[in-house]
Parts: C-alpha cells; sequence; structure tokens
C-alpha cells in the first residue's frame, strides 16, 4: 500500500516507502495526477520492487534526488541510470563530490566495496526547485544534505537531518553538530502538520519533533 496525501484545490501527492541496500535506508517513490515519479535515495541495486511498482502503476521515473552522499543513499544508483537512463539526478552542490570520491561517501566503510558514479547529475542549493519539492539547506550530517519540501502536500523528505525522535550523526567526514542543530532547528520552523520522511526512522511530523527537540535543549 501506498500513502495519499491530498491538498483542496491540488493535485494528489502519493508516497511509498522501499527499503533499499545492506542499511535498509528508506527510499521514497512519490508521485501525482501527472505520473511522473520522484526516487528519494537509492541505496541499493536491489531495485526489482521499484521497476515492477512504477510498470504497474503506469508511473515514469522523472526525478532520483539524493538528500545526501552517503554510500547507504547512493549505493543503487548505477543500476538505476542503467533500468531509466533517462532519469535526471539531483544532489546538494557541496555533496557532489561524494559520487566520486569514495573517501566521501563512505561506501568502502558501508559495504567493503567502493563506489563511483559515472553519470551526469544535477547540482541543487537552497530555493532551486525539483519539480514540486522545493530544496532546503540542511547541512550537518554532511555539509551538502539538503531537505526536500512540498508545501502544498504537507510533505518533507529529510534524509538524514530529522528523524522521529533523534537526528542525524555528525562525527563523520564534512559533517558538523552545530550545523545540524541549526538545520533542526530551521525544519521545526516548518508549519507543525508537515510529515516528514527520514532515511532511517519511521514516519513523523514537525510538531512532534520540535517539541522533542525542545525538550532536549536542542533547539
Amino acid at each position: 500500500m501506498y500513502e495519499e496525501l491530498k491538498e483542496e484545490n491540488w493535485k494528489m501527492m502519493n508516497i511509498k516507502t522501499f527499503y533499499l541496500g545492506s542499511m535498509m535506508t528508506n527510499c521514497y517513490l512519490t508521485w501525482n495526477d501527472d505520473k511522473n515519479a520522484y526516487l528519494f535515495d537509492c541505496g541499493g541495486e536491489n531495485i526489482d520492487k521499484i521497476m515492477t511498482f512504477l510498470k504497474v502503476n503506469g508511473l515514469t521515473l522523472k526525478y532520483l534526488v539524493l538528500t545526501h552522499g552517503h554510500g547507504d543513499h547512493i549505493a543503487g544508483i548505477n543500476r538505476l541510470i542503467e533500468e531509466y537512463p533517462n532519469v535526471e539526478v539531483y544532489i546538494g552542490k557541496e555533496d557532489a563530490a561524494c559520487l566520486t570520491e569514495p573517501e566521501l561517501n563512505l561506501m568502502k566503510y558501508i559495504t567493503g566495496v567502493s563506489f563511483v558514479f559515472n553519470g551526469e547529475f544535477h547540482t541543487v542549493k537552497e530555493g532551486d526547485m525539483v519539480g514540486e519539492f522545493k530544496v532546503l539547506d540542511t547541512p550537518g550530517h554532511t555539509i551538502g544534505s539538503k531537505s526536500f519540501y512540498c508545501p502544498e502536500a504537507k510533505m518533507l523528505i529529510s534524509g538524514d537531518t530529522m528523524f522521529r525522535r533523534s537526528y542525524g550523526r555528525y562525527d563523520l567526514p564534512t559533517s558538523s553538530g552545530e550545523m545540524l542543530f541549526n538545520s533542526l532547528a530551521k525544519l521545526c520552523r516548518l508549519p507543525a502538520d508537515t510529515k516528514v520522511y527520514s532515511g532511517h526512522s519511521d514516519e513523523t511530523a514537525i510538531g512532534e519533533e520540535k517539541e522533542f527537540l525542545s525538550m532536549q535543549g536542542i533547539i
């Protein structure tokens, strides 16, 4: 099953979670009435269920959107591009090097195998749009971490910045605790009923996480 997010006088936005790679990263397929689909992160090559779902539901995969450049979020993109060569790949400008530098994407640390992406991609920054999603700079877990916000659907894809009752690590290359906490405070300024879909936890809402982070003295 998948979830339907509706806003009056606006197209329906659907979302379905797929668990990819050795870390079973949450990777999200979203689409609306026009049947053009977004895949947020691709953490492993086990994409057969995604391919079947796209075909059965008559969806066209148009965007592959990477929340950041760690291996557990990018490991499957070479295979995905082989299957869907016309998909547009997006990543934060500051994390672009993660696609070609194994010491930054940490893939060898995660799986024991180095990873390099040889395809074309676009970089994004604060305020850019990828289809209906607005790019938010949310550095901290990595210097180029981005969140993607669709205000009409009240939906946020937060990557490894905001989790349910937790948040991303900040002891890795290019990470920063100060930046991460500032990014969490920034996300908490979104409407309280915004649903949050993260890389490694259950769905939550901005209002719930604002309360939690306030109680922890983080914001």
